[in-house]
């Protein structure tokens, strides 16, 4: 009988089937330290983060370590800061992480990436000791401590090894959305036309209605739309309802951080609550002093309660610019109930500080 060849040795008929691949865990964390000049640590004396993970993954736990005077005599004229491994379900892995200073803009000053390193029991902690000289903060030419706050972030990549069982029968991965998306694509079986600014998007009614409350109200009743299977819009422009209604067969919005603030608009006028808080978020990232009362008057035409929390925030910690600037004065001429709700809220934190 001939030997067998190598691809019938590594054929497998019976037994357990595994597979191992690696696996990439991602985590942020922003971590703002408040009067950071008047801070008493000595050199050598840390200071703690609360702990974090990755929000889908939280079998790694991660704390920054900083030394506001530094860690040792050697680095006493710089800040030090750490990462630490808190918790683990993972015996050692590696692990690629950078930490950088925020300026007041949000923009990364004083990035330093570490490489690839392995996190093991007794190794749980990796960092810079010379991070950036203390003067360079404290000096104030970069505005690195807006309103004496130190703002750092982390971010960190994690590799661990993940472990799947196969099953006995392969079932291939779920191709609703992607199947959907071809659908919209290729017109087949539509059943109602939805125009903006001259344009036509071929949709269908069923799909709609079941992702909008508002468009099952029009397709439901004795409406317009139902009775001609034609949607005029006139309060958005084409490529808005384009990613909208794109959103809808998918469940996502490719082109969401060009045009975040339209379409929270339009998530908003059809209901669509994820996509409004996809939204939030984008626009919560590049909250700045500059944007932030255009954004908290567009959080409160359009019932954003996360982005209307982060502007007021943003605006409270930022007054004495932002009370001052012209994009202020200007909503505060239309909508004088979120200016008594800002000084509200920097009263609360005057009294509070007593």
């Amino acid at each position: 009988m001939a030997a067998p060849s190598m691809c019938e040795e590594n054929l497998v008929t019976d037994g357990v089937v595994c597979e191992t691949r690696p696996k990439v865990i991602k985590a942020t964390y922003t971590w703002i330290v408040h009067d950071f000049s008047l801070r008493r640590e000595e050199t050598g004396q840390a200071m703690e983060s609360s702990a974090f993970s990755a929000s889908d993954h939280d079998g790694i736990q991660w704390c920054l370590v900083l030394y506001p005077n530094g860690e040792s005599e050697r680095c006493k004229d710089y800040v030090s800061v750490f990462l630490r491994r808190m918790f683990s379900n993972c015996s050692s892995f590696l692990a690629q992480y950078e930490i950088a200073v925020l300026g007041e803009e949000g923009q990364k000053v004083c990035a330093v990436r570490a490489p690839p390193s392995r996190f093991a029991f007794g190794s749980a902690c990796g960092g810079f000791h010379s991070f950036i000289k203390r003067d360079r903060l404290l000096k104030g030419t970069e505005h690195l401590l807006p309103n004496d706050r130190l703002t750092i972030r982390c971010e960190v990549l994690a590799f661990v090894d993940s472990v799947k069982i196969l099953p006995a029968v392969n079932v291939p991965d779920c191709r609703l959305s992607q199947d959907l998306g071809r659908l919209l694509e290729s017109r087949r079986c539509c059943d109602v036309i939805i125009r903006a600014a001259g344009r036509e998007i071929h949709a269908h009614k069923g799909i709609l209605a079941a992702r909008s409350s508002v468009f099952a109200a029009m397709f439901e009743h004795e409406m317009t739309e139902r009775k001609e299977g034609r949607v005029e819009v006139t309060d958005c422009d084409f490529e808005v309802l384009r990613e909208v209604v794109e959103y809808i067969y998918t469940g996502r919005a490719r082109k969401l951080h060009k045009m975040a603030e339209k379409v929270l608009v339009a998530a908003d006028k059809y209901d669509l609550s994820r996509l409004k808080a996809m939204c939030e978020s984008v626009l919560c990232a590049k909250l700045s002093v500059k944007t932030a009362p255009e954004m908290l008057a567009l959080a409160d035409m359009h019932n954003a309660g996360q982005l209307r929390a982060k502007a007021v925030r943003c605006i409270k910690e930022n007054a004495t610019r932002v009370l001052e600037s012209d994009d202020w004065m200007a909503m505060a001429r239309t909508k004088p109930h979120l200016v008594a709700e800002v000084m509200r809220a920097l009263e609360a934190e005057k009294n509070g500080s007593k």
